[in-house]
This record gives structure tokens, sequence and C-alpha cells, in this order.
């Protein structure tokens, strides 16, 4: 499905009289689709929340020209056609015009989008993917809203889970709030530990995440000194995001944060992976270290008082490059991410 056909799928399904939206691209792929009402556009603009000074200053600018109606003068409009996708009556009362598009990236397996619209007055966010796989991740990610809302502090609230010919539609509202900055986590931390649940210590093998983390591991010769020193472990099990990165926390005007995008989330979880991934993140896909310096900037924050005291209340009991090895590997072996070069090189480091 090509960028095109993708906007004009979600069209169909969320705002079938629109004919066009004007075109934000990024590195030659379309990267959003404005529509040419004003605060539906800036609406749009806030679904994106980039993490380089470049595309913040290009969104700031945007940002700026859709409050006064004039973005329209500088993005090109495409004319996408496509006719209404039957769906649930509960998607009724969408006001026409209001549909703003993010395209998911083209590396995800299953190629998805999220649309900001009013709805009856108020505006509201809905994902939307595709085909079965697409379906059973929002199916997954919105099971884990309606069990972990209720329980956990920065959890955000479903709205409702909608099946049409082919596709599926999350709903939810729209979230405002600033995003966090580059060496922000205090409160990121505050909220880990809020996470960490209140039941006895276990054997790391009994840990959902135990399986992908072995087949990880087992496929390196060194990795089985790592699997043996992990299966020492017992700890304290934790609410798990499994994507847990600056760029999916949003500061409210209270102050608090909410964490967006559950797809992996889950109870019962690991602890350490939402902290590695955290500040791993950054490091790699931010700052862009090399694997080797990525992984000792990790380590040095994780040996730092605030982090080593969430990790020794949660049971860690080695070295942090340990914890490390255990969020790579799972993000590895769960097929989350592609880490086996900084597995290998993280694998050869002294511990």
């Amino acid at each position: 499905m090509t960028d095109h056909e993708l906007l004009s799928q979600v069209l169909s399904c969320i705002d079938p009289p629109a004919r066009g939206l004007r075109l934000v691209r990024r590195k030659g792929r379309v990267l959003l689709g404005l529509p040419a009402q004003r605060e539906a556009a800036v609406r749009a603009l806030g679904l994106y929340q980039p993490q380089r000074a470049a595309a913040r200053l290009m969104v700031t600018g945007l940002r700026g020209l859709a409050r006064v109606g004039l973005h329209g003068g500088v993005l090109a409009k495409t004319h996408l056609m496509g006719g209404p996708t039957p769906m649930s009556p509960a998607l009724a009362g969408i006001d026409p015009g209001t549909c703003g598009v993010l395209l998911g990236s083209p590396e995800h397996r299953v190629r998805r989008a999220i649309a900001s619209y009013r709805k009856d007055g108020r505006w509201e966010v809905a994902k939307i993917s595709y085909g079965e796989a697409g379906a059973r991740l929002l199916e997954e990610e919105a099971q884990a809203l309606e069990q972990l809302h209720p329980l956990a502090t920065g959890v955000p609230r479903m709205l409702g889970l909608h099946r049409g010919d082919n596709v599926t539609v999350m709903r939810m509202p729209y979230l405002t709030g600033k995003a966090v900055s580059p060496g922000e986590s205090a409160d990121a931390l505050g909220l880990l530990n809020e996470w960490i649940t209140d039941q006895a210590p276990r054997p790391v093998t009994e840990f959902s995440e135990w399986t992908a983390i072995e087949s990880a591991l087992s496929e390196f010769e060194t990795g089985r000194g790592a699997l043996e020193r992990l299966s020492r472990e017992r700890l304290r099990p934790v609410i798990c995001h499994g994507d847990f990165a600056r760029w999916n926390l949003l500061r409210k005007a209270d102050g608090g944060l909410v964490v967006l995008d559950w797809e992996w989330g889950h109870q019962d979880g690991l602890p350490g992976i939402d902290l590695v991934h955290y500040f791993l993140q950054d490091a790699r896909l931010v700052e862009r270290l090399s694997p080797a310096a990525a992984i000792r900037k990790t380590c040095s924050i994780l040996k730092k008082h605030a982090c080593r005291d969430y990790l020794k209340k949660t049971g860690w009991s080695g070295d942090p490059l340990l914890t490390i090895i255990a969020c790579v590997a799972y993000k590895q072996g769960a097929g989350h991410q592609e880490n086996a070069e900084i597995l290998e090189e993280i694998l050869n480091f002294e511990f």
C-alpha cells in the first residue's frame, strides 16, 4: 500500500467527504496529511513529536502558519479518491473536513496510521490498521488499555474499538501536552516506580519475557553465560509498557505524564525493560551513538542513585549491564526491534 493509497483509505474510513489533504513530506515519504481547517491542521501537527532540532523547527513553523490558515500556501495538495468504508455507527458524527493523518513508519510490519478529528464537538485520535495482523495489534493494545487504565497512573483511556471491511479502528481522546525534553528523566522514573507491583519476587525464568530473551541470547556463543547469570535473578513484577521512550510521553497541564502507544503493554512484566529502553533509545536514535558508546552511556546512567534505587527495589542484584542485556535481548527475541548488532556488542563487554 503506497502512502497515497493509505491516506485515501484513512479518509474513506474517518472522513469520506474529504477529497484532499496538504502533504508534509520527510525524506521523500509522506509524513502528515493536513486538512484545510486551521484548528484541524494544528491538531494533526500535534500527532507528530519530532526529536531532532530540524524537524522540531519545521513543525513549529507549520503550526504558526496553520493557526492563521496559511499552511495551504506552502504545502502541496493531493487529491485522494475513495469511497466510504462501512464502520460501526459509533464513528458517526465526525465533523467533515477535520481529519488529519500521521502515517506510520514504512518499516513497520503492518501499515498503519493515526488520525485526529472532531466528533460530536470533541477532538479524538484514532489508530487505524489493516488486515488480520493489524487487527491483532489494535486488539492487543485495546485489551492492555482496558486492563491497565484503572490500575496505573499514566495509562490513557480508550473510547472504543471498531472493525470494518479489512480495517480496525481504536478511538481515544485527543491528549494535549508538551513533549519530554532530552535529559528529563525524574518524572519518567517516578512513573516507573509507581508501576512496581506489590507481588513477591519470582524467578526471571517465570516471566513471559523469558522465552524471547532466551531465544535471542541462544543465537550467540557468548550468550550462554549471560543466560546463566540472568536465570539466577528473582524480580518483582511491574506494569510494562514495552516501548517506554520520551516520544511516547506527554506532559499534561497539571505536570503529570501520560504514556502513549501501549501495543506491547502488559501486567506482570519484567522490571528494567522500560528503564533501559528509555535511555538506550535516546542514545541510539537521537544522539546516534555507536552501539558501544550507547551501551556505556546507558550503563553509566543506570549506576546513578535514582536508577540504582529502582533496580534494587525490583530485585536486580548484579551489574546494570545484565539488565541492559535482558532488555535488548527481549526486544530482539520478541521481534520489536532489530538489536542483533548491539546485542553482540554488549555480550563482549566485561561484566
